[in-house]
């Protein structure tokens, strides 16, 4: 079996020195040590020698294995090495070019575009844009709002809290939930007559799809002046929605509760697609639920050392967003912060 061995060796060294090319070597490579290889095999054959002929033969094995490794890897070297010099040696010409890049123009993104729109259509009213920490106490998000530690209100609001030893006003540090921890800012911080805006971004723990983000922008306004009444709000509803779809839109308030507001709305308009038939988009009811509202709780109030038994004050917000799927019809909430080019060149 030596003699098989060295033939083996002798053979293949001759190989590896006439190889051309890498792929010549990676063919060797095989030949020698792949699942089927000669040497690979040579080892299975071994069971068949005494004790004396496997003590001459393991250390020869292991010589050859390592020398024809060895001299695979230098002929490989060599044969790189050769590449390189005949590149270095050879000159190369660009064909002339046949085609322009496209010159990419920045523009303001879709949903930045429709708050600023926003914006403006309430500034005409007088608002004024304000805004409020990202990163809040639970006082100022929660407990000032009319919901109080371990209220069953809470549980509308899947609420990320930050796992951090320090504290503000003995309150918990949390991602804001919404915009409505400005209201305790405005309020405490502005004297009646009181119009301000807020656009900002929150985060909840929302099981993601097309129509729920667990980061999402969030608008809302707060007017506070004696003699505000539900008639001022069912206003505001007309006249923003009617700015943003147009006078033939309808606009109707229906009950719906909010811990800080009393009583609460949810701000309806007629479905835009199917102008109140019914269809898929409105699931068949004719109207789309489109903001929530009501006036300014009591507490509320009085936690921002305004008196409630002189003035009063509305609450109006809505998720620029999804109001912005409806108008450009987008089908996935997602989208707006893709970074799709092919999305947001449509805009």
């Amino acid at each position: 079996m030596d003699i098989k061995l060295k033939e083996i060796q002798q053979d293949y060294l001759n190989k590896i020195k006439t190889a051309k090319n890498l792929k010549d070597l990676d063919e060797i490579f095989l030949s020698l040590f792949g699942k089927n290889g000669e040497v690979t095999l040579l080892p299975k054959q071994f069971s068949q020698l005494d004790k004396e002929q496997l003590k001459k033969l393991g250390p020869l094995f292991n010589q050859v294995k390592q020398e024809l490794e060895k001299v695979i890897g230098n002929r490989r070297q060599a044969i790189r090495e050769e590449s390189y010099k005949a590149l270095e040696n050879e000159e190369f010409t660009l064909p002339p070019l046949r085609w322009e890049a496209k010159q990419r123009t920045g523009h303001t993104h879709p949903l930045t575009a429709f708050e600023q729109h926003t914006a403006k259509i309430f500034n005409k009213l007088g608002f004024v844009q304000i805004d409020a920490p990202l990163i809040d106490t639970d006082y100022n998000n929660f407990e000032v709002l009319n919901i109080p530690e371990n209220h069953p209100a809470r549980d509308l609001w899947d609420t990320l809290y930050i796992n951090s030893n320090l504290k503000t006003q003995n309150s918990k540090l949390l991602l804001r939930t919404h915009t409505s921890n400005s209201q305790i800012r405005a309020l405490s911080q502005n004297k009646p007559p009181i119009r301000l805006m807020n656009i900002g971004r929150c985060f909840r723990y929302e099981n993601v799809d097309a129509r729920h983000e667990h980061t999402f922008e969030q608008f809302e306004i707060i007017y506070v002046d004696k003699g505000v009444s539900m008639a001022n709000l069912q206003y505001l509803s007309e006249y923003f929605l009617k700015s943003i779809f147009g006078e033939d839109i309808k606009v109707r308030l229906k009950p719906k509760y909010y811990p800080f507001v009393e009583p609460g709305v949810g701000v309806d308009g007629l479905c835009i697609f199917c102008k109140g038939k019914g269809c898929r988009v409105c699931g068949g009811i004719g109207w789309l639920e489109l903001a929530g509202a009501g006036m300014i709780h009591p507490n509320v109030l009085r936690a921002g050392d305004i008196d409630p038994k002189e003035y009063s004050g509305i609450a109006w917000g809505f998720g620029p967003a999804r109001m912005a799927m409806i108008k450009y019809g987008i089908e996935d909430i997602r989208l707006f912060n893709s970074g799709e080019l092919a999305f947001l060149e449509k805009f």
